[in-house]
């Protein structure tokens, strides 16, 4: 495989800076994603707690999202940022302390907004590469994540080991695990910042006032959104738990899981933008999320964790070819001045399928089945391929056009 074929043609200073900011930001998340519904369950909350607190996370970024887009794009990207990252230091304390529901839910919440100051990221990173190379940008930028969070995944086996050799409990091992965490998430802050350096933000000129020039644009993608929220979130919000409850599964195996279905993922979108080249971005996203869809049925059907782990790649692998070319597109497709703004949209309307798809998972969880969020996941993901191909196929011919003009 060609180096030019998955590395834009140019990458500045500020890129390489924000990836390797993006390193230590996956490292954070590797870890946590191992430890921390365990770290939940430790401390005796159910699915039906869990989906709650979980939740809280969401309505705080469903509220807050638009606001961020709307104040980054008149007074600057980075203004948001720095709200963001004093908002973080405060819910480590909270999170590190917490024993109660309200303490978790408040901490959350908080995040929640801390995440909707996040909304400036993705415009960020495109102001960095032309049009012509955003299916590469966010190629490389999905595979350097998602190798990344495979790494931090491997600490899932810190828990265990303090667990059998050192006589820790559980409960006290994963909180040791989560200040790991934030020995990675703290250090990439700096870095964050530092990638703003020779950026000039276009700013809009006038008062204060809500203007969108790509309304139909951002609406089609807000509700593709809510789909694809819908299908994720009701099954896989509560995935540890889920793996927990059938298999008697603890971080060390949930580790090892994440951490070759991260390598997967990686492949992914490295494949993402030679697939694009061949089939159009649209075509592409369309059949990896159709494809998506059976391997996701799959799991709860699954005997064995040996066989679920199989299912669970595989959608993964699938459904990650569509992600960096879902955000390449959206950003062929907008004013640089607007950026921010539709993507804070397109992310609120992701936050409203987030809301409600946590607490409905619990709910069927404990009231219904264990296995029913998941077969209710995978019907929502064949109407979110559908959606794509049946709302985009305009704007993904113009996009097209406009693309191939602009190459030399």
């Amino acid at each position: 495989m060609r180096l030019s074929s998955i590395v834009p043609d140019r990458l500045s200073m500020s890129a390489k800076v924000y990836l390797f900011a993006n390193i230590l930001n996956g490292l954070g998340n590797g870890t946590v994603n191992v430890v921390l519904q365990l770290y939940l369950m430790s401390l005796g909350f159910d699915s039906v707690a869990i989906g709650s607190i979980v939740t809280m996370n969401f309505i705080g970024m469903m509220l807050f999202t638009i606001p961020s887009g709307v104040l980054a794009d008149h007074y600057g990207k980075k203004k948001i940022v720095l709200l963001g990252f004093s908002l973080f230091s405060i819910i480590i304390v909270l999170i590190l302390t917490a024993r109660s529901l309200w303490m978790f839910r408040l901490a959350f919440f908080l995040l929640g907004i801390n995440n909707a100051t996040g909304v400036v990221w993705t415009p960020l990173y495109s102001s960095f590469f032309e049009k012509k190379d955003m299916d590469r940008a966010f190629g490389l930028l999905g595979f350097v994540s998602i190798l990344s969070n495979a790494m931090g995944s491997l600490m899932g086996f810190i828990p265990p080991m303090l667990v059998h050799q050192y006589g820790y409990t559980f409960r006290c091992a994963y909180w040791l695990t989560l200040i790991i965490a934030v020995g990675f998430f703290v250090p990439s802050m700096p870095f964050y910042l530092l990638s703003f350096r020779g950026i000039v933000e276009p700013k809009r000129e006038g008062g204060f006032r809500f203007t969108l020039r790509s309304k139909g644009v951002v609406a089609k993608f807000g509700l593709i959104s809510l789909i694809g929220a819908l299908g994720y979130g009701v099954f896989f919000s509560l995935f540890p738990y889920y793996l927990n409850k059938k298999f008697g599964i603890q971080s060390d195996a949930l580790g090892i899981l994440y951490f070759l279905s991260n390598f997967a993922q990686a492949g992914a979108n490295i494949l993402a933008p030679r697939i694009s080249q061949r089939l159009g971005t649209l075509k592409a996203i369309v059949a990896a999320l159709g494809l998506c869809a059976p391997f996701y049925l799959m799991i709860p059907l699954a005997p064995s964790f040996t066989w679920l782990s199989v299912a669970y790649i595989l959608r993964l692998f699938s459904a990650n070819i569509s992600t960096p070319l879902t955000s390449s597109l959206f950003m062929r497709l907008l004013r640089d001045e607007e950026k921010a703004t539709a993507n804070s949209i397109r992310m609120m309307a992701s936050q409203g399928g987030n809301v409600v798809a946590p607490m409905l998972g619990g709910r069927l969880m404990e009231q219904v089945s264990l296995d029913l969020p998941a077969y209710l996941g995978a019907s929502l993901y064949v109407a979110y391929s559908l959606s794509f191909y049946l709302l985009l196929r305009e704007e993904a011919t113009i996009s097209t056009s406009a693309r191939e003009t602009e190459m030399p």
